[in-house]
């Protein structure tokens, strides 16, 4: 057999599996089949009929294939897949179709969205640049707009106060000329005619014009039925107001309050010290008098100043101490030492030392009364007085012939003398403190930020004191040579109209920048008055101390921006929201000020990431504040470059010699030209040209007196080219003169502590780290120091006194060893601060420093120990240096939630520790203290945490205090603040009712706090789209605070002011005594004075002292004390006490009628305030006598025809009528509306004030129509009145129609009158 490949193939062999397989790729192959040749094989023809060929064909071979079942099978399921494919192709091809039209349809919409975006797009670019345009149009013209509102702003303001003030020139004049022309003297009218006069419809006490002048018409007879008719009354004032506060009134006080709150700031003056300085002068032989008070009663002493947050240095200096010490300046350092003290204490007995004279000259004799000062004379036992040592004698004498002074003379033990002065020390020292008089208690308003659980109360809360002393040590300085020009740019800067970039000012180091903004600062303030301006101020000093905090410096001028907003929110403790919100209160208070803010901030590129805390000064400041930064012209951040600048210039050759003069006539030298002309040749250079260069350099060689040493002194000093320089040399030139042998190094460590401490160091603390100074040591060395501008006194504090200062002692005694000679030194302050950690010892100077000296020493396990410490955490937080504490734990690397669980826990433990410490920790500080810890993770935000110390707050305050007490309220309003920023406003909501609650039942409705609790809920509802709710609370809210706004001025943010108002009332006791007739008058004006601010529990105080004075003084029955008995009548009088009130009356009256005639004025006033205290206790028997005896005085006193006695007249009228006289009531009005016509004139308000009663009397006579007639001449007198002083009169019309007594309507017209 052969092979298949001996086959010859075609192409199409393979056709049918292709078919069949469909794919192109067959499965069926032919098998190959042997076939043999053909003649081999003896084939026939085809067509050969009955013969069948021997061998088979492929045809007939294959045909027997086909015609199997399975091949016909497959035959037909291919015939059916054929069919099936034909159809499907026939389908696809009519969607294809049905696809093609969709297409084009589509195609065509296509096109038309693209023509209909083509057109939009190009109308977009259209409006875009419109807008674009517009945009720049508006901005223009809000320029312009702003520019003219600013210039119409001051125009109008100036022409209604100019319109204002003429119209009551114009109407004081007429006034004056109408009582002049009818034979008055302008004082003749009482004090009610006056204000009745001014005050048309005051609400005065019997003012009757307050009934009926919401109806300028006779209205209805209900209304006339129900008005009672009174009377002008006499008394105006319930006070006797002698002295400085003669006629004035509450609303005129509060209205004068209200105005100067817009333009002066509520923050102190005057510094007051944190150090009370006790001098005591004490010869050797009274040296065991000062031994026994240091040992037995300065401990007490302290304690009680501590208690308030202040410190008790007692100076002392001994004359063994000063044999060791310089005599060349020792004179000026007493001096220095007693001018700087708070009290003078001296102690004398038959000898006198060196400087004892000077001692007393500058404590007591050079500027008596400037100070308190005691003097204690121990008797001479065994001789007498003319024994005594010559100037010692003198000394007595001569404080023995002054009268306002405290001399204890007499004893004759040391510990006598010792517990004598002890106790006027007690005395003087409450005076300071005031601690004597606790009145904010009583007014509501106490301050409770802050707890006396860690330590002292706070002094300074806002650093105001601080930036004062800041702004007035600058001011000091004598060098402002050439700086009008500058002055003249600030000036522009200021006035300038629209919103400005900040003004820069730049300058090299000592150039002057910080003394120019002092110095323009001052007389800016002198014009903010004028002007309506409020000046804002912050200086900076080291970058290291607490000044250089941008976010407390914000704080603090927030704080400040605060006291012009009716109702500010409380200061947040969240340093990011501080930074936020700081530039939108500035727009909104320079809004409302005429002059607009004035903000100065000096060297605040000593800020740590000043461009970060201070971005706001970028973007556009408000139109009405103007804001002024200086910087050092190295250190000026290149952001703030572009803005308006001015550069401090070095000094010309002229200003160097001016100042060179100035500087030396301030320090009692001079120099001689050749000097002179050598200091002018040295300073050429911008380094030695600036105002600190030159100013340091005569106050180093003016020290010296003699011409030998001066010279060669001025060699070595002008060998210095900069300041850094000229201080090295100086500083060691101060060490030389002062170090001795057994005082060796310690002038070293004294510049080395100041320089390592944050904030200077206390005179204590110096002491206590250098033990071997002593105060004689110290008096001389640090007026050296201050002389020479290396160091000064900021409240108590030593400080270094410049930058330069701190770079030179830096480069001579810590270069080389700088890391660690200055740890060391850290480390010893760090211990001397660590041992106050605990309850009651924890002040301000211990939250300074202690925390900032750890960081320095990168401590972290130690700092997050101190600042876990909750004295630590309640001092810093209480002072608003929230930031700062934030600062130190994320140095140590904690977050907040794990900072506000160490908080808690710390607290929980100290809850364990209630009734130790020596009684300290309780539960109320400890409730006190979760409050605080609330409140400062509320205003970071951490809700979750700050939930529960506020809960536990509650829960102590309900255990140990009244459930309904006050701080449960304030426990609960905290609370519901919390819930609400929660967003539960259901929960809070029901918080701030039960708080509201309890402080109206405990404080009264009308309480401050309660107000506080209705603006809260209000906002409340605001939150929650409630307005119908909201809005009347919100209302009630407001009124609420504007009555008690004057009140809040004075008890919350002049509270610091407080105790320096009653020091006027100390320091008269200092000068003229303990008790005497004058001090009792200023007892009874500071009364007055307490009155009119509302303060009505200070002013009884007062009262109650200048009554008790004068009866010891003057005796029971003189006539001042009448004064005293009638003002304390008039304030029980004011608060309803009327049982109080009267027998103080009936006593000035009993004793005034023994001492003056029946018709003196002093009578008179005590008459007319006794009836109409009779009348108002319904007495009206008792009240017609006198009411009938102030007729007679005033008719004797003035004449039957004065406007006086138809004051009078019409008093026992109305007095009349509410006895239902009105038979006798009738001929008194009428008689007194004639004598007023007749002296006053037919339009004057008395005339219908008087017709006003008349008509009522007349309308219940039952004569109606005359009684409309008065009522509606009365009415018109009312209308030109109003209209006369630009108010708008009542709608209302004579024409209404007036019902009768059995309701019907009748028709009333004016003509019928």
């Amino acid at each position: 057999m052969g092979s298949g490949v001996s086959f010859h193939q075609h192409d199409e062999d393979d056709d049918f599996g292709i078919e069949y397989d469909g794919n192109g790729q067959g499965v069926i192959k032919r098998i190959p089949i042997e076939v043999k040749p053909r003649g081999k094989l003896g084939l026939r023809s085809v067509g050969s009929f009955g013969r069948k060929p021997k061998g088979g064909s492929l045809q007939s071979a294959l045909s027997v294939d086909l015609e199997n079942p399975e091949v016909e099978k497959i035959r037909k399921d291919f015939e059916l897949y054929k069919l099936s494919v034909e159809n499907e192709t026939a389908s696809m091809r009519k969607r294809e179709q049905k696809l093609e039209i969709e297409n084009k349809r589509m195609r065509a919409e296509l096109q038309a969205l693209q023509k209909t975006c083509g057109k939009l797009r190009s109308e977009r670019d259209i409006a875009l640049e419109a807008e674009q345009q517009a945009l720049e149009r508006a901005g223009t013209f809000e320029n312009d707009r702003n520019k003219v509102q600013r210039q119409f702003k001051i125009f109008r303001e100036a022409k209604e106060s100019e319109i204002q003030n003429l119209l009551k020139a114009k109407r004081s004049l007429e006034n004056k000329l109408t009582k002049i022309s009818h034979g008055l003297l302008v004082d003749d009218l009482d004090s009610s005619s006056r204000n009745s006069i001014d005050n048309l419809g005051g609400s005065n006490p019997g003012d009757w014009w307050t009934a009926l002048e919401s109806e300028p018409s006779l209205g209805s007879t209900t209304q006339l039925q129900g008005s009672a008719v009174k009377g002008p009354e006499f008394a105006y004032s319930n006070m006797e107001l002698d002295g400085p506060f003669t006629n004035v009134t509450k609303d005129d006080w509060t209205a004068a309050a209200a105005s100067l709150a817009q333009v002066i700031p509520a923050r102190l003056e005057v510094c007051v010290s944190k150090n009370i300085r006790l001098y005591v002068s004490a010869p050797k032989d009274v040296q065991t008098e000062v031994d026994i008070l240091n040992k037995e009663y300065i401990p007490q002493l302290s304690k009680l100043v501590q208690e308030v947050g202040r410190v008790l240095v007692v100076v002392h200096i001994s004359v063994e101490d000063t044999e060791t010490i310089p005599t060349s300046n020792f004179d000026k350092a007493i001096e220095r030492q007693v001018e700087e003290s708070t009290i003078f204490l001296a102690f004398l007995a038959e000898t006198t030392v060196s400087f004892t004279q000077v001692e007393y000259q500058n404590g007591y004799f050079k500027n008596p009364g400037s100070k308190p000062a005691v003097f204690c004379f121990r008797e001479s036992t065994g001789r007498g007085v003319k024994d005594l040592h010559t100037e010692a004698k003198q000394l007595r004498q001569q404080v023995q012939q002054c009268d306002n002074t405290t001399v204890i003379d007499g004893y004759t033990t040391p510990h006598k003398g010792a517990e004598m002065a002890f106790n006027e020390l007690l005395r003087l020292i409450k005076l300071e403190l005031c601690t004597e008089e606790k009145t904010d208690a009583d007014s509501g308003f106490a301050d409770t930020e802050g707890s006396e659980l860690c330590g002292s109360g706070l002094w300074d809360i806002h650093g105001d004191y601080e930036q004062l002393e800041a702004f007035q040590y600058a001011v000091r300085s004598s060098c402002q040579m050439g700086f009008e020009k500058y002055y003249e740019r600030l000036n522009a800067h200021v006035s300038a109209a629209g919103p400005l970039p900040p003004l820069l000012i730049s300058g090299g180091s000592g150039s002057g920048r910080s003394l120019l903004l002092a110095k323009w600062l001052e007389l800016q303030q002198e014009k903010s008055g004028l002007m309506g301006s409020l000046v804002l101020y912050h200086f900076v000093d080291s970058c290291h101390s607490t000044s250089a905090d941008p976010i407390h410096m914000i704080r603090r001028l927030t704080a400040q921006l605060f006291q012009h907003v009716t109702s500010p929110p409380s200061l947040t403790s969240d340093p990011v929201r501080l930074a936020e919100e700081f530039p939108r209160w500035l727009e909104k208070v320079s809004s409302k000020i005429q002059g607009g803010v004035i903000l100065v901030m000096d060297s605040v590129d000593r800020f740590e990431q000043a461009e970060v805390h201070l971005k706001w000064l970028l973007d556009p400041l408000p139109v009405e504040s103007r804001v002024i930064v200086s910087v050092h012209e190295d250190t000026c951040p290149q952001s703030w470059r572009s803005w308006p600048t001015v550069h401090l210039e070095p000094l010309s050759n002229k200003n160097v010699k001016e100042v060179l003069r100035a500087e030396a006539t301030r320090l009692g030298s001079s120099l001689c030209p050749d000097e002179e002309s050598r200091i002018l040749t040295h300073c050429r250079t911008a380094a030695t040209c600036n105002p600190l260069y030159v100013m340091q350099l005569i106050a180093d060689v003016a020290s010296y007196s003699s011409p030998e040493d001066r010279g060669k002194r001025l060699d070595e000093v002008l060998a210095s080219n900069n300041c850094v320089e000229l201080y090295m040399n100086v500083v060691e030139s101060v060490r030389q003169q002062h170090e001795s042998s057994h005082f060796r190094g310690v002038y070293k460590k004294l510049l080395r502590f100041l320089y390592g401490a944050r904030n200077g160091l206390s005179e204590l603390e110096i002491m206590t780290f250098l033990p071997d100074i002593t105060w004689a040591i110290w008096a001389s060395l640090y007026c050296d120091l201050v002389d020479r501008y290396i160091v000064t006194s900021r409240s108590g504090i030593i400080i270094l006194a410049h930058d330069q200062v701190r770079e030179a002692i830096g480069e001579l005694y810590l270069a080389g060893n700088d890391d660690k000679c200055l740890d060391g030194v850290r480390e010893s302050m760090i211990d001397y601060f660590s041992q106050f950690l605990r309850p009651g010892l924890v002040t301000c100077r211990v939250a300074d420093e202690l925390p900032w000296l750890i960081k320095q020493l990168t401590d972290k396990p130690g700092l997050q120990s101190c600042i876990a410490n909750l004295c630590i955490f309640q001092n810093l937080y209480a002072r608003g240096r929230s930031a700062e504490l934030l600062g130190y734990w994320q140095f140590v690397g904690v977050d907040k939630v794990a900072m506000a669980q160490s908080y808690f826990a710390t607290t929980k433990k100290m809850e364990e520790m209630i009734g130790q410490y020596d009684g300290l920790v309780t539960e109320a500080r400890i409730a006190d203290m979760y409050e605080s810890l609330g409140q400062f993770l509320r205003d970071l935000g951490l809700l979750e945490q700050a939930i529960t110390p506020l809960q536990r707050s509650l829960e102590l305050r309900e255990s140990s205090l009244d459930p309904d007490h006050p701080s449960v309220a304030q426990s609960l309003h905290h609370l519901a603040g919390l819930h609400a920023q929660w967003g539960k406003y259901a929960t809070a909501e029901a918080l701030y009712k039960q708080a509201l609650e309890i402080n109206k039942n405990a404080l009264g409705p009308e309480h401050y706090l309660v107000a506080v609790g209705l603006d809260a809920l209000a906002v409340l509802y605001q939150k929650q789209e409630k307005h119908d709710l909201a809005e009347p609370l919100k209302r009630r809210a407001v009124a609420m605070k504007r009555k008690s706004r004057a009140m809040r001025s004075n008890a919350g943010h002049l509270k610091a002011a407080d105790p320096l108002q009653r020091r006027a009332v100390h320091v008269e006791e200092l000068a003229i005594g303990a008790d005497s007739p004058d001090l009792a008058r200023t007892l009874n004006e500071i009364g007055v004075l307490y009155y009119l601010q509302n303060n009505q529990d200070a002013a009884e105080s007062y009262f109650k002292r200048s009554l008790t004075m004068r009866e010891s003084m003057l005796g029971p029955n003189h006539p001042e004390l009448t004064q005293s008995l009638h003002n304390l009548a008039g304030l029980y009088m004011d608060r309803k006490q009327y049982s109080l009130a009267e027998p103080l009356y009936e006593r000035a009256l009993q004793i005034r009628m023994q001492h003056y005639p029946v018709e003196h004025p002093s009578v008179a006033s005590v008459v007319k305030h006794l009836a109409l205290l009779y009348k108002k206790q319904g007495q009206l028997a008792k009240a017609e006598p006198l009411y009938k005896q102030s007729v007679e005085i005033r008719e004797k006193s003035f004449g039957a025809n004065h406007p006086s006695v138809a004051t009078a007249l019409v008093n026992l009228a109305v007095l009349y009528s509410q006895q239902n006289k009105h038979d006798a009531a009738l001929p008194l009005y009428e008689q007194a509306v004639a004598i007023y016509e007749d002296s006053l004139g037919p339009s004057h308000p008395r005339v219908a004030e008087t017709l006003r009663n008349l008509a009522k009397l007349k309308f219940d006579l039952g004569d109606f129509e005359t009684a409309a007639s008065l009522y509606k001449r009365a009415t018109e007198i009312k209308d030109s009145e109003l209209a006369y002083s630009g108010k708008v009169p009542s709608s209302s019309s004579s024409g209404e129609t007036v019902k009768n007594e059995l309701g019907v309507k009748r028709p009333y017209y004016a003509d019928n009158g």
